[in-house]
């Protein structure tokens, strides 16, 4: 029940956060705000003490930076490059199981996939109403 409450409360967070960003705002700022809710969305899935999270997230962070390098490369290569994640998941799974052990290890590789589904989700909700205004408007154009 927690963590559908949870689930719940984190998915309202994020199409609030969308739902306020000025359509002129910074794509840096989107980042940030999308980055502190998926530290807030892992460290309550994974029930972090402050000692564990004092020790997990420069690894984390570290981790995230490589596997956002790798995304960015633009490797046409499919293979290759969920190849290149795959390794760099099992190089950091044995750092990261020393601070969580290896159980919640893989809640953490669960949680950020469930983080990314909800983001996923939450954007398509926000580009619905746009969706839906764009024939109205070729419509009046076209008339």
């Amino acid at each position: 029940m927690k963590k559908l409450l949870l689930i719940f409360s984190v998915f309202f967070c994020l199409q609030t956060a969308i739902a306020q960003e000025d359509a002129n705002q910074l794509p840096e700022k989107k980042q940030q705000n999308i980055e502190a809710l998926k530290v807030a969305f892992i460290s309550k899935e994974l029930e972090l003490t402050p000692d564990e999270a004092q020790k997990f997230w420069p690894v984390y962070n570290q981790y995230s930076r490589e596997l956002n390098a790798t995304f960015e490369k633009g490797n046409d290569n499919v293979l290759d490059r969920d190849e290149k994640v795959l390794n760099l998941r099992k190089h950091y799974k044995d750092q990261f199981s020393k601070v969580l052990g290896d159980q919640r290890v893989n809640r953490m590789f669960g949680a950020e996939t469930r983080f990314r589904q909800l983001l996923i989700k939450a954007m398509r909700n926000q580009q619905k109403p746009r969706q839906m205004d764009r024939p109205l408007l070729r419509r009046g154009k076209q008339n």
